[in-house]
């Protein structure tokens, strides 16, 4: 369901927000987004402080005087009359519909304003200010709502040199390479299984991706990483270091806090090459240079992941931004074989090769 709110509804709205939690803050964190952007945190719980220090390890800063932007973070069990209740607003929702996007009007766009997700979750965001309550913020149930704030930082690090993917990235010697996929490709494993092996290490997931003149540089947000059962299993005594978080939103995954590897992490990594896993049946993994048409796939299976899951289809400005990143970038295919040591061993070889 989709509902469009009038400037004096959307003013409204935002004053009883302030009114209801300006009591409740017990914490405040301040985060510094890949060194573009700084985000404060207040968080109106100690299990909230705890999940974003979990997530969130590798950003977490030095408190600013004029962050960039503010965060208000809470626990709201109750969701389904939230609309009436907090913000307000006299309308019904559709019965069964488990997801509700409130817009507003900026010039001639209408534009998002709040988000309600199968009545766990609901984002709010207005010019600097951004709110996200749950329903539980325990840990496993909160983990069903994907990376914390990950929306929110996606419009917030949406600048013209900026901007947030979905992806991963791994180098050697300052040559990154960029992970492009959607799930279940490999790429998580590819990437852990990496930095467990003396890769420089930016991300498995989501990251920042900047354009500084002709160069591409990415940085890390997440401390946290996702692997299914079984390459845990087989990366076990690895992760030594590893903290367990909880499922993952699918419950097929396991996140995994590695704020202890910050050893490995890398900031304003440069950006050489784009690989484009596929899981193959070959004993031996290789890389080979990508087609023409097999680029476009590899760029449009990265954006598409992107903007699908930041619900920012339709974003044109968006999609030419990313086209533009990518642009300067040489794609390649890597296949990648059943035996993970033998990828890790090959994906080595094609960096130090670039």
């Amino acid at each position: 369901m989709i509902a469009s709110l009038s400037p004096e509804q959307v003013s409204r709205c935002l004053s009883r927000l302030r009114e209801r939690l300006d009591p409740s803050y017990q914490e405040d964190l301040l985060l510094h987004l890949g060194g573009v952007k700084t985000l404060r945190v207040y968080c109106c719980h100690p299990q909230a402080a705890t999940m974003v220090r979990r997530q969130l390890a590798w950003s977490l800063a030095t408190p600013v005087d004029h962050p960039d932007a503010m965060l208000y973070f809470w626990e709201e069990p109750r969701m389904d009359d939230f609309h009436r209740r907090v913000l307000g607003l006299d309308f019904d929702r559709d019965p069964g519909d488990d997801y509700l996007l409130l817009v507003k009007r900026e010039g001639e766009k209408l534009v998002p304003f709040a988000e309600f997700t199968q009545g766990n979750a609901v984002r709010l965001w207005s010019g600097d200010q951004y709110f996200c309550a749950v329903r539980n913020i325990e840990p496993e149930e909160l983990l069903k709502e994907g990376h914390l704030f990950v929306k929110q930082l996606y419009r917030l690090l949406d600048t013209p040199a900026t901007h947030l993917i979905h992806g991963a990235c791994v180098g050697i010697d300052g040559k990154g390479v960029l992970l492009c996929a959607r799930g279940a490709k490999g790429k998580s494993t590819l990437t852990v299984s990496a930095l467990l092996r003396g890769f420089e290490y930016v991300a498995d997931d989501y990251l920042v991706l900047e354009k500084e003149g002709a160069s591409l540089c990415a940085s890390p947000l997440y401390s946290i990483v996702t692997l299914s059962p079984e390459m845990y299993n087989v990366l076990y005594d690895e992760l030594a270091q590893a903290h367990f978080v909880g499922n993952s939103a699918r419950g097929d995954k396991y996140v995994l806090d590695i704020a202890a590897y910050v050893a490995g992490v890398r900031r304003h990594y440069p950006v050489k090459a784009c690989l484009f896993p596929e899981i193959v049946t070959d004993a031996e993994p290789s890389v080979l240079a990508c087609t023409p048409q097999e680029r476009g796939r590899a760029i449009t299976h990265m954006i598409h992941s992107t903007i699908g899951q930041m619900n920012d289809e339709g974003n044109a400005l968006s999609v030419r931004k990313l086209i533009g990143m990518l642009n300067g970038l040489d794609f390649y295919r890597i296949r990648l074989s059943p035996d993970i040591f033998r990828n890790v061993a090959c994906l080595r070889d094609f960096i130090q090769d670039l």
